[in-house]
Order: structure tokens, then sequence, then C-alpha cells
């Protein structure tokens, strides 16, 4: 009898220890990981997760949580790399072997999970929330929690003043972050280490998140805009100077030209 109540222990032990690994893991996961990936859901910042553990050996997937850079040259990390536009996720050197594997075991279980029914798509944008979002990237709306102005450390195509350049130029953000979605997930938990450190415990609310979604959204078409009109002023300039070009050739050339003519004619009148 003794030996039997060991046993239900042992396994009730087992049960638990099994069930707060896979809490841990799974708040670890939308802590640090959500933001740019999903599991099943599509490519957001990130490539899909699904069957990740398929696709490659766990000690890679590993290594390469834990140090992108040594694995950048691999041919399938340089196409998740190329894919993200030359964005390298940042490392996780602290991660354990422990946490590593609970990770991509949870990976493994969601990945079998049934699909969750598609998210609604959200509403369209209005131009308060737009006009809201750009005065948060500014700085003239002050974030609720007390976090630091998007402009001190970025840039953005179609705002009155340049910002800071210690983080990337955030025009093409709403693209790059996997649109609405997986650009609301990055607000809402910022992956990179600097991010995490200045919102740590200043996060971002619904509303605010929703207004820089919006503004970012616009300032994609900003930029797309501002990329277009060099180009089409290149290929007018071009045409332009080649018509000025050929008249100013023809200019040249002509009083040659009627001289040829009139020795010709000289010659043959001669003869």
């Amino acid at each position: 009898m003794g030996s039997f109540r060991v046993l239900i222990l042992t396994f009730l032990m087992f049960v638990f220890t099994c069930a707060a690994a896979a809490q841990d893991a799974a708040k670890y996961y939308e802590e640090n990981c959500a933001s740019c990936h999903s599991i099943g859901g599509g490519y957001l910042a990130g490539p899909d997760l699904k069957d990740v553990t398929k696709r490659a050996d766990r000690k890679w997937l590993i290594d390469f949580m834990r140090d992108p850079e040594t694995k950048a040259a691999d041919p399938y990390a340089a196409k998740m790399i190329a894919q993200a536009e030359g964005v390298l996720m940042p490392g996780y050197p602290d991660l354990t072997d422990a946490r590593a594997e609970q990770l991509l075991v949870y990976i493994e279980q969601q990945s079998g999970a049934t699909p969750a029914e598609a998210a609604p798509a959200m509403a369209a944008f209005t131009p308060a929330e737009i006009a809201e979002g750009r005065q948060i990237f500014l700085g003239a709306v002050h974030l609720g929690r007390g976090g630091a102005a998007c402009i001190a450390c970025h840039q953005a195509a179609g705002l009155p003043t340049r910002g800071g350049k210690l983080g990337p130029d955030l025009s093409r953000a709403y693209d790059r972050f996997g649109q609405e979605r997986g650009l609301t997930a990055w607000l809402k938990s910022p992956p990179t280490p600097v991010m995490r450190s200045i919102y740590h415990d200043k996060q971002l609310n619904e509303s605010e998140v929703r207004s820089l979604v919006a503004f970012f959204h616009e300032t994609q078409e900003t930029a797309e805009q501002f990329n277009e009109a060099p180009v089409r002023a290149v290929q007018l300039g071009g045409i332009g100077a080649s018509l000025v070009g050929a008249l100013v050739i023809g200019f040249v050339f002509r009083d040659r030209s009627s001289g040829r003519r009139r020795k010709l004619t000289t010659r043959r009148d001669d003869q």
C-alpha cells in the first residue's frame, strides 16, 4: 500500500511538473516569440514556426535561438533572412537547454493543435486614428504608461521633423512586421533587447497600439509614393535630356551638313 502511494505521488509530481513547464514555455513564447512568429498562422515579421522541428534538427534550432549570427551563412537561415529583408532576429544567449527544449516541445504541441478560427479582419483605420498615431509617434501625445516617444529613436516618412537614428527607419514597418496582425503583436510585446528594456513596465495599451498601426499603415503608403516619385523624375529627366541632346546635335551638325551639300553642288556645277 505504501509503495502504491509513493507511485501515485510520483506520478502527480510528474504531471504537475509537466504542466508547469508547459505554462512556462507558453508564457516565454508569448513574451519573446509571438510578436514575430505564429504557429500555423502564417508569416508575420518572421517565419511561421509550425512544424519547425521537422525543418531543422533541435540542436541547430537551439543554437540559432541563442546566437542567430553563427548560422547566418547556412542555406536555411539565409533564406529566412532574405525573406525578412536582411533583418536578423535578436539572439537569446541566456536561453538554457531545458528552457529551449520546453519551447520546442510547446511549438510541436501547438503545431498539431486544431487551427483556431481566423481572427476577424480589422476595421478600416479612421483619419482620427491615423492622426492620433502620428501624434504618439512624434511625442505630442504622451503614452498612458509613460513610455518614450517613437521619434526619440526612429524616423518615418512624411513627418515634419527628423527623428533619432538609434533604431531603424520605420517607414515600412507596416509590411516588415506582418501588417495589422504582426505589427499589433510586435507593438504589444517588442522582442528586441532595447525595446524590451524601454517598455518592460510601460507597455502600450490597446488604443495606442491601434493608433500606431494606423499611422504606420499610412506611412507605408507615403514611403512608396516617395520611392516612385524619384523613379518617374529620373525617367522623365532622361527622356528630356535625350531630346535636348538630339536638338543640340542637330543644330551643331546642321551647318556642316549644309556646307558639304554646297561643296558637292559646286563641284557638280564646275564639271
